[in-house]
């Protein structure tokens, strides 16, 4: 029987809550440790899952048997915290995005690569079923030449979320409904269609103009294949709907609902609709997320470390949906239309 990987959580937020579950929910894992700023979140957290809660975090590293730390902080601090997890020898696994800057994307790579860890990038949605499906159809070719992608993420946020909290500030989320909420999507849609050419953009704080980053985006983009693609990405829309992907070729279109497909309109194949139940929708609750595509990435994760290979989203798959991000935040910026 393989050793036990022991995980510790650094977070004792919402989505280490996640992580938690996940890694529970697997056989030969278990989460050993928990560490935040926060002694009554954490405490709860390592109670909930018979863990040691730490506030230190060096002691937290030196903690028996831990394998893997899962860095759950806010975004702009996924560098401090990964940096000395890979210094103490720790696989790293961090939620996205990698980081808010390609600087310090980079940087935590680097470091992780210098410790000769393995450093993970948390993008759930590409291992659940249906976008698998999706991703296969579109590898095969059944769709011929690429033509339009678009990426729709109509969320909404209420108040509090962006009241006396790290979300929407540039330091430590890097800037809004773009990076936190659409990152998810801007990857499954760049995964599929292809690295990115150019990329242009609009954003404002319409609903939230306190907020240093934007609760609304749109863009376009211009992939490498000659393909176009459109993007928004808001919290600002009520009630919120589930995320939209759409992708389209010379042969059909796929549209990805949520988690579930509801357009399979291709030639030569009989039509697809409504395949598969949604597993999570974060449109207007943070919360109401599942644990099933974490499960199956800290699987991945597990067998990276067990099979010693580079997880299937390493630092560097996990960088180039920040890479886009980071365009079409440049672009709106400038005004202009940036290449990469």
């Amino acid at each position: 029987m393989s050793r036990e990987i022991g995980f510790g959580i650094v977070g004792g937020g919402m989505i280490g809550k996640v992580h938690a579950d996940a890694i529970n929910a697997l056989p030969g894992t278990k989460a050993l440790a928990v560490w935040g700023r926060s002694e009554a979140r954490v405490n709860e957290l390592a109670a909930k899952y018979n863990a040691v809660g730490y506030l230190d975090y060096a002691q937290f590293l030196a903690h028996p048997g831990l394998n893997v730390v899962n860095i759950c902080s806010p975004s702009g601090l996924h560098l401090e915290h990964g940096q000395a997890a890979a210094e103490a020898g720790k696989h790293v696994l961090v939620e996205k995005p990698i980081e808010t800057t390609l600087e310090r994307a980079d940087a935590l790579i680097e470091a992780c690569d210098k410790a000769g860890v393995k450093l993970g990038v948390i993008f759930q949605s590409r291992f659940l079923p249906m976008v698998q499906k999706m991703k296969d159809a579109i590898e095969a070719g059944k769709l011929g030449r690429l033509i339009l992608g678009d990426a729709y993420v109509k969320w909404y946020r209420v108040p509090e979320y962006y009241a006396d909290s790290w979300h929407g500030t540039m330091a430590l989320d890097g800037g809004g409904a773009l990076i936190n909420q659409a990152i998810h999507t801007i990857d499954l849609l760049r995964w599929m269609m292809g690295p990115v050419e150019s990329a242009f953009a609009m954003k404002k704080a319409l609903r939230y103009p306190q907020i240093e980053g934007e609760d609304t985006l749109v863009g376009n983009l211009q992939f490498q294949n000659g393909a176009l693609g459109a993007v928004v990405a808001t919290t600002s829309i009520k009630p919120g709907f589930k995320r939209r992907l759409e992708i389209s070729g010379e042969r059909g279109t796929i549209i990805l609902d949520g988690d579930a497909i509801t357009v399979w309109e291709i030639d030569g194949e009989p039509s697809l609709q409504g395949d598969a139940a949604q597993i999570t929708d974060g449109s207007a609750n943070p919360a109401a997320i599942s644990t099933e595509g974490h499960r199956l990435q800290i699987e991945d994760m597990v067998k990276a470390i067990r099979e010693d290979r580079q997880p299937v989203i390493n630092g560097v798959e996990g960088r180039k949906s920040l890479e886009v991000v980071s365009a079409l935040y440049a672009a709106a910026n400038a005004q202009q239309l940036i290449h990469l």
